[in-house]
């Protein structure tokens, strides 16, 4: 939530991510000076932490010239609220805290890790969650030394296609293949997901915006990475507002009159016929051209926020078959 109503991979992060419903959750590691292995994703510090009285880190500080006692007592996780900024979490508190929440955790060695750091982030999961039950992502070197040199085989590895042949990632088996929506064009991306799909592999994609998350649901993927989206609606959370009708303006309005939410989300369902403009809480989208009815949806995190509907503008033959508009607290 761009260190907004929580530090980056914070516990409170974590326990905002159940809220809001997400099944699954994902950390990079980095290690300290004294070699204890932290939920932290930049090298350096200063574009997630602060010091303890709110002062900017510099440049230049990187999380392994610090000890884990100077990360942990010296340094916040960079939040909005000072109530929101708390310490640091080493990878272990990271993994029990995912674990007691129910979420299925994604755990990323960065592309220059230390050989010490595989089997040391390996014993931490497989103590907290126990072999096969947690997955080692997105960097394909780390996958190769995973299999090929540690000769581990049943912890499940995902590989980003567009850093490496298919070929070579589906032959490490036990694998998620991340797809990438920006990486390929539409036919390339479609053909990849089938091949993946019938070689009998799950597959991930990562969507923040409108036109990556369509795609996605056109192809069905099994994982869908975000920094911006909502999760599924499946009943969580109260519903704040709730559309009725097919009148956009009227529609815009009510929700309007909701007011900020500090944490939330808001989904849209539509199916229409020509073109139209929209704007869904931060974003401005473009519905694609069409004459026969097209089906799609859009869902948005809102945090310290006001939800936003609106049709900015739209084709001459633009028709409403169908829309619904939920704002949900979480």
């Amino acid at each position: 939530m761009r260190c907004t109503l929580a530090g980056e991979n914070s516990r409170e992060a974590i326990r905002f991510a159940a809220r809001a419903g997400f099944d699954c959750i994902e950390t990079d590691v980095r290690w300290t000076s004294d070699s204890v292995l932290v939920a932290v994703h930049d090298a350096t510090l200063a574009r997630t932490f602060t010091y303890n009285d709110g002062r900017p880190v510099p440049n230049g500080i990187a999380v392994s010239d610090v000890t884990y006692a100077e990360l942990h007592d010296k340094f916040r996780l960079k939040a909005t609220r000072p109530e929101y900024r708390t310490q640091v979490l080493s990878l272990e508190e990271f993994c029990i805290e995912c674990r007691d929440c129910g979420l299925y955790t994604f755990i990323e060695p960065k592309k220059v890790t230390p050989k010490w750091v595989y089997q040391r982030l390996i014993d931490i999961a497989d103590r907290i969650f126990g072999r096969g039950n947690y997955v080692i992502t997105s960097n394909n070197d780390a996958n190769d030394h995973i299999r090929l040199e540690m000769g581990i085989r049943n912890i499940p590895l995902m590989g980003i296609l567009y850093q490496s042949t298919y070929e070579h990632i589906s032959s490490l088996g036990n694998i998620i293949m991340a797809i990438s929506t920006s990486r390929f064009e539409e036919e390339s991306y479609f053909a990849n997901v089938a091949r993946t799909k019938a070689d009998g592999f799950e597959t991930e994609s990562h969507a923040d915006n409108f036109d990556d998350f369509d795609l996605i649901n056109q192809a069905d993927i099994d994982y869908i990475s975000t920094d911006l989206l909502a999760p599924d609606y499946t009943g969580q959370g109260k519903t704040v507002y709730r559309s009725k009708g097919r009148n956009s303006e009227k529609i815009a309005a009510e929700s309007a009159a909701v007011g900020k939410i500090e944490f939330g989300a808001v989904y849209l369902d539509i199916e229409w016929c020509g073109s139209a403009t929209i704007t869904l809480s931060n974003q401005t989208f473009t519905l694609p051209m069409t004459e026969a009815p097209r089906h799609a949806r859009h869902q948005l995190l809102i945090f310290d926020d006001a939800p936003v509907f609106e049709i900015i503008s739209s084709s001459e033959d633009f028709r409403i078959k169908h829309i619904s508009l939920r704002i949900v607290q979480f």
